[in-house]
């Protein structure tokens, strides 16, 4: 779906990334697009365009702001996380999102506490989606990331991964920065039981590369946020020296 579009030859430049509207535009937008404080337009100058996202001044007696948003990295986190029960994988979602997951697969595992049938699908993943897009608006990226509808792990072959895969299992070899990952990369974390003998097998079937996120004892929330965060910093090089 495309965006709205602003031209903001007339507007008030406030700063290097914002411009103030017209109250006539403002009004406009406000009442009779019915608009709401943080949804995404693209501003248009001579020859640029910006992606900005929309402010309300207070009791607009400034109009309505447009601030410039910068776009997403190109690279893309994909999050195969084990189902947990109730809240807890409500926070991971939320967490997970604020850090830079792109694509969230939930997987139904053997030893995870909580179950989904099929008819309870369809309002969880409403639930689900409504989260992740609170989350997305909260910590201010341009685009929501995709969830998808909980599969078994022996479902993981059909997904069509990145190539850089890697499962979060204790015991293994701790993860190592030196080789950033530049486009894509995917990362599973099991549920409160762990993964099963089994399940690894599938994944390493896979081309996933066990990994260690540290010598101590995670909660699986916690421990898909580190995950996440890890990967992201590989791809944007802040975990470069």
């Amino acid at each position: 779906m495309s965006l709205p579009r602003v031209r903001l030859e007339s507007s008030i430049p406030e700063g290097d990334s914002a411009w103030i509207l017209d109250p006539e535009e403002s009004h406009h937008l406000v009442t009779v697009r019915r608009c709401r404080e943080g949804d995404l337009f693209e501003g248009l100058l001579p020859g640029r365009k910006l992606l900005m996202r929309l402010e309300l001044a207070p009791g607009f007696s400034k109009g309505i702001v447009l601030r410039e948003t910068p776009e997403e990295r190109k690279g893309k986190v994909w999050l195969l996380a084990g189902l947990l029960k109730g809240e807890a994988f409500d926070r991971l979602l939320a967490q997970t999102v604020e850090v830079g997951v792109s694509v969230i697969v939930p997987l139904t595992c053997s030893r995870s506490v909580a179950s989904i049938t099929p008819e309870r699908i369809p309002p969880r993943m409403k639930r689900w989606e409504r989260i992740v897009m609170e989350a997305t608006k909260q910590c201010g990226r341009a685009h929501s990331p995709e969830i998808r509808e909980p599969l078994p792990v022996s479902s993981v072959p059909s997904l069509g991964l990145p190539s850089h895969r890697f499962v979060a299992a204790t015991g293994s070899a701790p993860l190592v920065l030196a080789s950033k990952v530049q486009d894509e990369v995917a990362v599973a974390v099991g549920p409160e039981g762990d993964w099963t003998a089994e399940e690894l097998e599938i994944l390493g079937k896979e081309g996933f590369q066990r990994v260690s996120l540290g010598p101590n004892v995670m909660r699986s929330p916690t421990a898909a946020v580190v995950a996440v965060a890890v990967f992201s910093m590989m791809m944007t090089g802040l975990s470069d020296d």
